[in-house]
Formats: structure tokens, sequence, C-alpha cells
């Protein structure tokens, strides 16, 4: 089978092999052929088909984060503010590293690391590398996204750096506030949201009265509890980067780089949700406060000596927390209901890494890298609080419920721990031809551990205080009463324990030579050995734990490129490559769960296999300087068994779970243009064009993608008896022909400024991505679905000016001045009715707007 997929690759190495070259020597003279100027540049350079950001795009763009970065790269977007979709496939089937090595993940749903995490102030470049190579994870759908930390400085510095930011829809605008606790200021809780200890106790069973009186006074009933209205106050951020060399004689350089920042931003969303429940559905209004706070750090410190050998350690942590409160009103059932909800979510990723770079010159110059990580992500979401409200028509107020559990005390927690680690060689070779030989192997280990505390009011509340305040409601003198009383909710059908490892061991093998003058080739195969378990359980009954069947699989996945290089600075690529996608996590643990963010809940489907594609690619390339450079491209793949979110009803319930869809295809064609104009060639030489400099940058990419509903699929079946395997016909979940989840058609960028003789530099940057879907939608009966839930990007353009000053008599000064969203886009999903809907005509499933935000930030470098 793997012979017969290389067969194409073949037929493309001999046409090209075939195209004669520029200049030959024939033997009878000695003959220098000049093919082009030397071009310093990596995206050249490298023998895949690939991307590059730097710190002067980061600093162009005025991107503080490097997912906000990712999404000017050619074929790229964002979705949710943190994950990269890569050609129209989205997280799960791309890869994040930091320095080669796999990072932990906070997300309950995802398996990837959100790099909204990451500063771009504590990255020095960032690959993105669209064609599989096998020294590379073999989870490479989409492509891969290498982060590439600082290390030793050239020379001594220190920067400071201040910025505040304000949005006309939060700052200053009436909002949503509550206590918390002392710390909330610096994204910490100070423990007043720990879980009480005695509470503890409902875990088990029944308790006695007197226990559970003592339960039912023990939660927090006002810090965590209590909105207020205020206005939102201005985002505020700063940061301190310092680099020095220790040591700096012969053959031996020390060397650190150590990074410090935080970030208080707000956020007032006021929007409307609808929710499908089966046939009825439940509109929501709901404004809503956003407090996010940002702290990060990273240290790495590096040795090189005798010029050969390099090792590098490097610790990281990056977090972020999240205190929202929110006020909200909703239609379902003929019932009107009003809801208080306050929440507070700790994300955390911190990683320590070491790394070492060696060449041994009496080994025929052969190169080894060897590299070691061990990290940890952490989510923890304690006292997500919702109070009800009923409204009862005939007192024409709102009164306290707590039907449906509807009142209640949330906690959450996962932990993500990945222990990884590799070693590779290069060994250079000159047969008739110059060759590399490159070789390695790898091995990681991700265990995920998730809990979830669901507590809630049941019993009688007195007449008298049910339309009281929450804090009066819900006070130590009600509570104390033999009725109401704190519950505790787990079931079979909805696990609150758990735990999930992912066990990979690969081997690699390739060569990169190059053939003749002209034709250079990589190829190569990656071995890999997996082993993913999930289980859950009940806090009821540790010991009865329910596990799956694991999905044990090895994969060979070979890889191939060719370079063709016919003159100049002008190069075509080909590239082919086998690559898979597993399952992540929370998509195989039946046990329910609720996106913050959204309201929708999730149930995973414990039956999912891994996804298999191949890929084709090829690109035209022309290279005008260091920087500066046009191509195209195109690119297919071919899919079996891709994960697919979707709708499933079970009975009266609605839920979103992971299906995978029998096959799909994906296509596309992506442009890119880089260039730098000296004004003066243009328009002369005048006051305002000497030594100024315009700088274009546009991309656009067009991806096509269908999924087919030609076969069978498994979802998960949930009943008394447990959690059992539903095979059914995929066209009850897949429309034949639908477009992939996650999947843009059309991706623009566009960036074009000045940079001036004084290094001040003047940007407008436009990003736009077409519409996504993001859920798709199940059959009801024959040729009418659920609709999809479809998601339109906003178009944002941006002004960023980047200008250096002198203050107080001293130079060294930076003031960035940065104007985002100047259409007043606003956030917008729908349900899309493509004819074969339920629903007569589009309808919200989340919107709001996102106003227009000025910046203004100021740096100081010593």
């Amino acid at each position: 089978m793997v012979f017969n997929k290389l067969v194409p690759s073949s037929a493309l190495a001999l046409a090209l092999w075939a195209v004669p070259a520029a200049a030959q020597d024939d033997g009878t003279n000695d003959v220098i052929v000049v093919r082009g100027a030397f071009i310093p540049d990596e995206k050249k350079s490298t023998s895949e088909i690939s991307s590059l950001l730097d710190a002067e795009d980061f600093e162009r763009a005025g991107d503080s984060d490097i997912a906000a970065a990712l999404r000017r790269v050619t074929g790229l977007s964002i979705q949710d503010g943190r994950f990269v979709v890569v050609r129209g496939l989205n997280e799960r089937y791309s890869s994040a590293t930091l320095n080669g090595l796999p990072l932990p993940s906070p997300e309950p749903l995802r398996r990837a690391a959100p790099l909204d995490l990451f500063p771009t102030s504590v990255i020095e470049s960032t690959l993105v590398q669209k064609t599989f190579s096998p020294q590379y994870s073999g989870e490479f759908g989409g492509g891969l996204v290498e982060l590439r930390s600082k290390s030793i400085p050239n020379e001594d510095f220190m920067e400071v750096s201040l910025g505040f930011s304000v949005n006309d829809e939060t700052t200053m605008q009436s909002g949503l506030f509550y206590e918390g606790s002392n710390t909330d200021i610096f994204g910490f809780d100070d423990g007043l949201r720990d879980i009480p200890t005695g509470a503890l106790a409902l875990l088990a069973g029944s308790v006695d009265s007197d226990t559970q009186n003592a339960i039912d006074t023990s939660f927090d009933q006002r810090d965590t509890l209590l909105i207020q209205t205020d206005d939102a106050p201005a985002n505020g951020s700063g940061s301190l980067a310092l680099g020095k060399r220790f040591y700096s004689e012969g053959d031996m350089e020390i060397g650190t780089v150590l990074y410090v920042g935080y970030g208080n931003d707000w956020e007032t969303r006021d929007g409307e949700r609808f929710r499908l429940e089966g046939v009825n559905s439940a509109g929501t209004d709901f404004f809503q406060t956003r407090q996010e706070v940002t702290v990060s750090g990273m240290s790495s410190t590096g040795i090189d000596f005798n010029s050969d050998h390099s090792v590098q350690a490097t610790g990281l942590l990056v977090r972020k927390s999240l205190k929202s409160a929110e006020i909200s009103t909703t239609v379902a059932d003929e019932n009107e209901f009003l809801q208080e909800r306050t929440d507070f979510i700790e994300r955390q990723l911190w990683q320590g890494q070491l790394t070492g770079q060696h060449l041994f010159a009496g080994l025929s110059d052969l190169e080894m890298g060897w590299k070691l990580s061990y990290g940890e992500a952490e989510r923890d979401q304690p006292y997500n609080r919702q109070t009800s409200f009923r409204f009862d028509e005939s007192a024409g107020e709102y009164g306290f419920t707590t039907e449906g559990r509807r009142s209640y005390i949330e906690f959450n927690y996962l932990k993500d721990e990945n222990l990884a680690g590799g070693l590779d060689f290069v060994l250079p070779l000159d047969f008739d031809m110059p060759v590399e030989l490159k070789f390695g192997g790898s091995y990681a280990d991700n265990t995920r551990a998730t809990e979830r505390r669901f507590f809630f009011f049941d019993g009688d509340f007195p007449t008298e205080i049910q339309n009281s305040r929450a804090d009066l409601i819900y006070s130590d003198e009600v509570l104390g009463l033999t009725s109401p009383n704190v519950r505790y909710f787990q079931s079979a059908l909805e696990p609150d324990n758990f735990e999930g490892n992912l066990e990979v061991l690969g081997a690699y093998a390739g060569a990169d030579f190059e053939l003749g003058e002209t034709m250079r080739a990589a190829l190569g195969v990656r071995f890999e050995d997996s082993t993913q378990e999930t289980e859950t359980f009940l806090s009821r009954s540790p010991a009865d734990i329910d596990s799956f069947a694991p999905i044990e699989e090895e994969y060979f996945l070979p890889s191939v490129t060719l370079t063709w290089n016919p003159v100049g600075n002008f190069q075509l690529r080909g590239a082919y490559s086998e690559t898979i996608t597993r399952p992540q996590f929370r998509e195989l643990s039946p046990s329910i769960f609720t996106d913050p963010d959204t309201d929708v809940n999730y149930a995973g489907n414990p039956f999912l296999v891994n996804t298999e594609i191949t890929s084709f690619d090829a690109r035209a390339e022309w290279y005008f300087n260091r920087g500066e450079f046009a191509t195209i491209g195109v690119f297919y793949k071919d899919m079996a068994n891709p994960i697919e979110e979707a709708v499933v009803s079970e009975g009266e319930a609605v839920r979103t779970t992971f299906i995978n869809a029998p096959s799909a295809e994906l296509f596309g064609a992506e442009a890119e243009f880089e260039k730098n104009f000296d004004l003066v060639e243009f328009f002369g030489s005048n006051a305002l064009t000497d030594g100024n400099t315009l700088v274009f940058k546009t991309n656009y990419t067009f991806t096509s993608g269908e999924v087919s509903d030609d076969g069978t699929i498994t979802v998960a079946n949930r009943s008394g008896q447990g959690v059992t395997a539903e095979v059914r016909d995929a066209a009850s979940n897949i429309l034949d022909g639908s477009r992939l989840a996650g999947l843009s058609e059309h991706l623009f960028n566009l960036q074009a400024g000045i940079e001036t003789s004084s290094d001040a530099k003047i940007t407008l940057a436009v990003n736009y991505a077409s519409e996504r879907t993001l859920i798709r939608g199940e059959a009801v009966s024959a040729g009418r679905f659920l609709p999809s839930v479809v998601e339109q990007p906003p178009i944002m353009v941006d002004f960023i000016i980047d200008q250096p000053l002198s203050l107080f008599g001293q130079d060294g000064f930076k003031m960035t001045l940065k104007i985002q969203n100047l259409l007043n886009e606003k956030f917008d999903a729908f349900y899309e009715d493509d004819g074969t809907s339920i629903l007569d005509g589009e309808q919200n499933f989340q919107t709001y707007d996102r106003g227009r935000t000025l910046s203004m930030g100021l740096k100081k470098s010593f």
C-alpha cells in the first residue's frame, strides 16, 4: 500500500529530473555557473514548505501574543483567539512545540496548547512548516508551529515596557463585578474558592443531619456571589526583559535571558445566545464583564564552548486567569428565567527544558542534538456558580428557583503532564554529490486527569425570601434550616472523574541530498508506536472504573520533498507525505462538559479512531532579497476517518459530540507577496521620501474541503446500561459534501506600511477569513437536519505606529500606538439555514459587539 502511494512522488521526481539544467559542464572546461545571488532566508533554504515570523514581524504588526501574530501567516487563521487553523484544518490536525519539544495544554476540550498564552516578547521566532518531515511528530495533518525562545544575547540589555488601552464598548462603560479574593488582581485565588473540606463528605454519599447542616453553611455566599454594577477601568500591562553575558572569553560563552510580564484586560459583552434543545429552543440575552489577568515568565540560559557545542536550559511559565460576572435572561419551554453567574478560571502552563547541540569534527562532522522536557498544564475553575430566578406571571416578578439543578456551585480541575525527549543525528557525506543522512528517535508520555464537583441546592426555601437578594437567600440562617440542603450530583452517564494517557515511541531515518546542480531531494520515513487509554469513574465508587478499549496503532509514515532550482533565485517544490491525527482526550471521554465560553454541552465518544491523511503539495518560489519573495502553491489532502464535531439527540436532550466521518477531501491554493520599495525610486528625492521605505506584504488562500457520508459512523449511546457503541448510517449526522468543520474557504492578509529613516514604522494591517462551520448538525428525519453552527470571523483592520523617541534627554525610548478593529466588527456565530435544517431562516448562536481598542505602549531600552 505504501509503495503504491509513493508512485505519484516517483513520477514527479522523474519529471523534474528530466528538465535540463540552466547550465552544464561538458567535461572539457572548468565552468563556474552563477545561479543567483545568495539570499540568507530560512524560508528559502529549508527543505520543506514553510513560513517564518521573527521579532521584526511581531513589532511591525503590533501583536502581543503568538496566536494574534499567526493569523497573518499564509493559510492560517485563529479560532477562539487561541488555536491555529492551518489550511482549513483545525487545531487537532496541527501541533505546537517550544524549541522542538511538545507542550502540555490546560484546555479541557483540546490537547493542543493555546497560543494566546505566549507573549511575542518571549519568542525569538516562529516557524510554520506545512509539509511533513520525519523528525517531527506524525500528528501533522495541517502543519507544525515551532516556537523558538531567546537564548544567549549578543550584548547585555534591559528593556522596560508599560502599556494601557481602552475599548469603546468596555472602558468607562457600565459593567458587572463581584468581590472575589484579595489576590484576584494578580490572577491567583488566595484560597477563598477552595472546596470546603466538609463538603467532600457528600462525594461518598448521604450524611447525617448535623453534618449536612455544617456543609450547607460552609460555602462562601458573599464574595463569590454578589454581583454589583460599576464602570469598567482601562487595561494595563508591563514587562521587564533582561539579557546578560556572564562570560565570553576564548571558546566559551555563557549568557541568559529573563522575561517577566503582567497584563490586566477588561471586556464587556452585551449580546445574544440561542440554543436548540431537541425540537425546542432557548434564547438568551446576556450581559457579561470579563477580567483577564496574564502573568508570564521565561528564563533561558545557554553555554557555548569550543564553537562546536552548546547547551541550553529553558524555563517557561505562562498563565491566564479569567474572572467573569454575567446576568442573563433565558426563555425556554415557555418559561422565562433570570440567571446570575460568577466564574473564575485559572489556566497555567509551565515547562522545563534542557537541550544540546554538538558537532564532532573527528567523526566526519557528525551533528548530534538532544532534548528533554517535563511540563504541566493546569486549569482550575472553582466556584463557577449560577443562581436562577423564574418569572412568575401572576406576581409579575422573578422568584428564586432550584428546579432542574439551575442553581449550583461547580468546581472543575484539569491537570495535564507531558514528558518528552528526543535524540537527532545529522551525518554529512560526500559521494559524487553531498548527502546529509538524518536519523533519530523520540519519546512522549502525555497524561491527563480531570475532576468535576457539582453541588446544587435542593429542598424548600422560605417563601418570604424567594424574591430577595442572592446573599439573603443563601444566608446561614436559611441554609441552617433542616431544608433546603446542598446536594452533590454524579451519575453513570455523567462521571465526575476522567483519566487519560497517550504514550508515543517514534523513530525516523531520512536523507537530504542534491541531484546535480539544480535538484535537491529530502526523503524519509517515520515509525510511531502509540497507545492511548481513557477511563472514567464515579467518586462514590472509585474502584468501579469504566475503561474503554485502548487505541493501539503502529504506523510507517513516509515523506518526500523535491526542490528544483532551474534559474537564479527561483525554485519549485513538490512534496508527498502520510500523517495521522489522534483523538483528543476530552473527545474520548463520555463525561459531560459545558464550554464556559459558549454554554455548549459536550459529551465525548470513546469509540473514535485515528485519522489517516495523505498529502500532496507543490509551490513555486521567487526570492528577491532577504524577506522579499513571491510564491504560489497548491495542496491536496485525502483524509480517512476525519474527526468532526456533531450534534446528537439523546431523547429530549441535545449534546455536541465527536464522530469519525467516513472520509473527506481538501484542496486549495495559496499565494503570497512580500517586497520593500524605496520611495525615492518612485517619487524622487525629497524630504518625504529620502531614506523611507514602503513595506508591502499580502497573501491569499483558497481552501475547499468536503466531508463524505459514504459509509457508517459510530456514536456513543448513553443509557441505563452505560455507554455502548451504536453504528449508524453516516447520513444521519453528515450532509454529503458539507464543509469540513473549522474551514474558511477564503483567507486574506494585507500589511502596508512605511519605515522611515528615523526607524519609525507606520502600518495598516487587514485580516479576513470567510465563514466556517463550528458544529455539524444531525439528521432528525430524511433530508432534515438540525442546523450547523457557523461563525463569521470579523474583518480586522488595525493601524499601528511604532516610533523611537528621545525623552528626558535620553535616547532608547520607543512608543507604540495601535488602533484595533477599525471597522467595529462584532463576534457573530449563527445556525445556518441551508434549506435542509429544521429552522426557518438563520438564527443567532452567539453574537456580541467587540468594539474598537486604542492602545499605547512605551518601551525603554538600556
